[in-house]
């Protein structure tokens, strides 16, 4: 096993251990809402940029209620920071949570966690491009997206995980250079809507 496929296993395995210390999905469904894990974690992708993403619906949605939760959440000692933001009158319709968790190690994880309206044009969808990457992928191309992942860390560059997905499964980037090459290309989008097509 290298270094890069080692270093993001036991991320994942950390990863999954702060979602069961952290309860986030049962703390939703106590009130009824359904919370998803969704993103890298999901994936089998997470490589050095510890995120853990869940998207939350609920049939009686109030800013109130969403108030409740992250409280009953924040309770644990090891989140440290707390922010908010409203973007209900946005084409997002969602309450937008980032809980900062400060681990054993004193590495810092952002738990996002996104209260999505029903009604809202983005609602299911991460889920759904989540599932299609999975059914999308190999192990060559897992490899070519950590690979992309590792050497944008490497170099002190952040990238959006979607647009790497699509670099290496629609155009077969296979390192970080060729990313660069082909993002620069690319038009800025707020919220990416890209999918894989399936055969």
């Amino acid at each position: 096993m290298n270094e890069i496929t080692e270093t993001s296993n036991k991320n994942l395995a950390k990863a999954f251990l702060i979602r069961d210390e952290l309860q986030v999905q049962q703390t939703w469904e106590k009130i009824g809402g359904k919370c998803n894990l969704i993103g890298s974690v999901k994936m089998g992708l997470l490589m050095s940029n510890l995120d853990i993403d869940f998207h939350v619906y609920t049939d009686n949605f109030s800013i109130e209620q969403s108030f409740g939760v992250i409280s009953q959440i924040s309770k644990n000692p090891r989140i440290k920071e707390v922010t908010y933001k409203n973007l209900l009158d946005a084409q997002d319709m969602c309450l937008e949570w980032h809980l900062t968790y400060i681990d054993n190690t004193d590495r810092k994880w952002m738990i996002d966690i996104i209260h999505i309206k029903n009604e809202s044009p983005y609602a299911g969808m991460m889920e759904r491009i989540s599932d299609r990457i999975c059914m999308a992928i190999n192990p060559v191309s897992r490899d070519d997206i950590l690979r992309v992942k590792w050497e944008a860390w490497k170099q002190g560059d952040k990238v959006r995980g979607i647009d790497v997905y699509r670099a290496v499964i629609d155009n077969k980037v296979k390192n970080y250079e060729q990313f660069k090459e082909w993002k620069a290309g690319q038009e800025e989008e707020y919220i990416s809507i890209w999918e894989p097509q399936l055969l």
